[in-house]
């Protein structure tokens, strides 16, 4: 008797337990808001994601296929809103670049929503596109 016992307490402890969210869960799940703008039109193709990676860090993930034809990352900048987002080293294989990631403390991603994310070459604007919620 005392073994069905326990067994009944070990089983209802086990699902007391596991019934209870996880603290840092539910701290992650205020987090990880997202804002992604999509370039799929004119010449330049790609996708920047924000991501809110903590309460201090928004991580920016960019990538483009299309609409790079130098392989100069020197005369390319990224601006989300006013913020210029461009990494110091980045690779650039035409028509496309390598996906880059960067973390930034100055900014939530959610204040990025409704600004622009422009791509320029030199001075000239090569895509130009509204940051969306996701």
């Amino acid at each position: 008797m005392i073994t069905k016992r326990a067994i009944l307490i070990l089983f209802l402890f086990a699902a007391l337990v596991s019934s209870i969210p996880h603290p840092n869960l539910q701290k992650r799940e205020k987090l990880g808001f997202v804002a992604t703008v999509l370039f799929n039109e004119n010449d330049i193709k790609g996708v920047a994601t924000f991501t809110q990676f903590s309460s201090k860090v928004c991580r920016a993930t960019v990538q483009f296929n299309t609409g790079f034809t130098s392989s100069n990352d020197d005369i390319y900048t990224f601006k989300a809103g006013n913020h210029d987002i461009t990494p110091n080293n980045f690779i650039v294989k035409p028509p496309g670049i390598a996906a880059f990631r960067k973390d930034f403390t100055s900014f939530t991603c959610k204040s990025l929503v409704g600004k622009k994310f422009t791509v320029k070459r030199g001075n000239k604007v090569i895509g130009e596109e509204e940051i969306k919620e996701a």
